[in-house]
């Protein structure tokens, strides 16, 4: 029996040598592809000096700069929270959010740290991961409106852009005050990963050793990179996956565009499918690539925001009691300077 043992013995520490190897390889193949930033087409807009400015802290002590699209003939709707994706900033509101503003929602929209005129935070870069930096600007944003008399008493959603769609869905997972979440383009870390590592692992490793890899095995891979550049660059990516099932009460929408090759509409579909909801609510664009469904199809980008979001204008009226609106009302803005105090 001793020989069986010594045999056991060896075939165990071979096979946990080869493991080993394949895992610093896929870490020395992985991290910088998994760092490397995708050339993003990210359209500028210019500042609006209609726009009440606003400028408000976060938990690390950094100032971070909003702008807040205000109804100025009516009662707002409800009240939008916009996340940029990355390398824009929070004048893309504009465009994002026209219907909403157009059908009588107010909408906030700031810039995440390292990015337009937020204050930078020294000894991090940014790139297309979503982190809990990101999330704690979010929450910030929360918590000034929260902080801020005329806007706490109103019904509150979010709405994100790519890493700002990633933003939008962890943080209305996270925070019982969001009432609705829209996401359009969002991914996450360890789901991308995944995928491309089933798409491209056959360039660096012989196809015959991945087919012997369990998914359990691939995914503990992935987690390791991940750690491995959580560490590289002094952050904590956020757990989408982990999250979204809290949104399963929660109204969720999420578009993709049908021409996306970057973040798939499969990969939105598998996130959604996480949430939990029995009922899809995806919108595919026909012809979009990423984050490009609004430019394709401004229309029914609008309306579809507009009909997804007037569900936060009747739980406002049911827990506050505030007055029914119309959409008749021109949208206007104030233009103010606000510190915290």
């Amino acid at each position: 029996m001793d020989w069986l043992v010594t045999v056991f013995g060896t075939v165990v520490a071979v096979v946990l040598f080869v493991d080993l190897i394949y895992h610093l390889a896929a870490i020395k193949v992985a991290v910088p592809i998994f760092e490397h930033q995708p050339p993003f087409a990210v359209e500028s807009f210019p500042p609006d000096s209609r726009v009440e400015r606003i400028t408000f802290p976060t938990s690390h002590g950094l100032m971070l700069q909003g702008s807040l699209f205000r109804q100025e003939s009516q009662p707002p709707r409800g009240l939008i929270i916009f996340c940029p994706e990355l390398g824009a900033n929070r004048w893309s509101a504009s465009a994002y959010c026209e219907g909403l503003l157009d059908s009588g929602f107010d909408v906030f929209s700031f810039d995440f740290r390292n990015q337009g005129d937020s204050d930078p935070m020294p000894g991090y870069e940014p790139i297309h991961w979503l982190t809990e930096f990101e999330v704690d600007d979010v929450l910030a944003a929360i918590a000034y409106i929260q902080s801020r008399v005329g806007l706490k008493d109103v019904s509150l959603g979010v709405m994100g852009v790519s890493r700002g769609g990633a933003a939008a869905l962890v943080t209305a997972a996270r925070s019982p005050i969001v009432r609705c979440v829209a996401s359009d383009g969002a991914f996450s870390a360890h789901g991308m990963l995944l995928h491309y590592a089933h798409r491209w692992g056959r360039l660096y490793f012989p196809e015959w050793f991945l087919r012997l890899l369990p998914e359990w095995h691939l995914s503990m891979t992935v987690s390791i990179v991940r750690w491995v550049s959580q560490v590289r660059r002094g952050c904590l990516y956020a757990n989408l996956e982990r999250v979204l099932p809290l949104l399963q009460n929660k109204p969720v929408l999420m578009v993709s565009g049908e021409r996306d090759t970057y973040v798939i509409p499969e990969i939105t579909r598998r996130l959604y499918h996480r949430t939990g909801h029995l009922t899809e609510s995806v919108w595919i664009v026909d012809g979009a690539k990423h984050n490009l469904a609004r430019q394709v199809n401004p229309v029914e980008y609008n309306r579809r925001m507009v009909e997804f979001f007037s569900v936060m204008e009747d739980k406002q009226r049911t827990s506050r009691s505030l007055p029914s609106t119309n959409n008749d009302g021109a949208t206007a803005w104030v233009e103010l300077s606000v510190k915290p105090k």
